[in-house]
């Protein structure tokens, strides 16, 4: 669905690079996190996944388009879908229902259609009695999930993410990814998730991590977390199940060290006590 080929990306007013050689293929129906500390690349290798940025060098393809050819800019926007990190700056309309249809109604799209679309769209992100409420009135999660449903409005192939819980309070950022899941696993919707929260990235099928504009790391959550010693080194953490079995590794104790999620470190010290027990 996306491809990147030699991509590189600097600012008109830099000769620094802020993009350097990124090759990457993210195929249809994943879900593929991108982590990296601030000033990383990660955000800006998103805004050329459907074309708000155009390569310095290389390309971009995003459903075999090239983001290059700009009489096809439309319809990239229409298979790529972005979502921003503050749900504010994208919110154009005072009520929830409206701010849904803003895009379809854009589109040229059908009356009846666009009511269609608004119904499903809203019971997707689970905000169906909020549809008469004020935008302003919701909270950071609530609002975050109606960006998601306005992006889902005009239906694209896949929902780009750059940081949408990065605003938000435990319970808004579990409310979103929830949400994102659902709409990869049920929908089958391509989703890329720019985050810089390692238990965010442990949800998805595989994480990139980007560091100085370059891919560094790259595999399942599993495979990439298991390089504590390295993810530290660019700046980052990791999940802290893992983290927990990184330090109980370091002092002898013989721990499933992959455990991502708090049933997997649950039923390693569960199999570890059993062990101990039983010696």
């Amino acid at each position: 669905m996306i491809k990147t080929q030699s991509l590189t990306f600097s600012y008109e007013d830099s000769t620094d690079l802020v993009l350097d050689n990124i090759n990457l293929n993210i195929e249809k129906g994943s879900f593929t996190a991108i982590l990296g500390h601030n000033g990383s690349g990660k955000s800006t290798l998103a805004k050329t996944f459907n074309a708000i940025l155009l390569p310095t060098g290389g390309s971009v393809y995003v459903g075999g388009i090239d983001t290059n050819e700009e009489d096809k800019l439309f319809d990239i926007r229409r298979k790529a879908g972005m979502v921003f990190q503050n749900p504010d700056n994208q919110m154009v309309a005072a009520i929830v229902e409206d701010e849904v249809a803003f895009a379809p109604e854009n589109l040229g799209v059908e009356p009846s259609e666009i009511r269609r679309r608004v119904d499903e769209c809203l019971e997707t992100v689970g905000m169906t009695k909020y549809a008469h409420s004020a935008s302003a009135k919701l909270s950071g999660g609530q609002k975050q999930r109606v960006a998601i449903a306005g992006v889902l409005a005009m239906q694209p192939e896949i929902l780009i993410l750059d940081e949408p819980t990065a605003m938000l309070d435990p319970r808004g950022r579990r409310e979103v990814i929830r949400t994102i899941k659902r709409l990869n696993r049920e929908q089958g919707i391509t989703v890329v998730l720019i985050t810089h929260y390692m238990n965010e990235a442990a949800e998805a099928d595989r994480t990139v991590v980007i560091d100085s504009g370059r891919i560094v790391l790259d595999g399942t959550p599993k495979e990439v977390f298991e390089n504590v010693e390295k993810i530290k080194s660019l700046g980052l953490d990791v999940p802290q199940v893992t983290e927990l079995m990184y330090e109980l590794k370091k002092r002898g104790i013989e721990v499933n060290s992959d455990a991502l999620t708090v049933d997997e470190g649950f039923s390693a010290l569960i199999s570890l006590l059993g062990g101990a027990a039983n010696d």
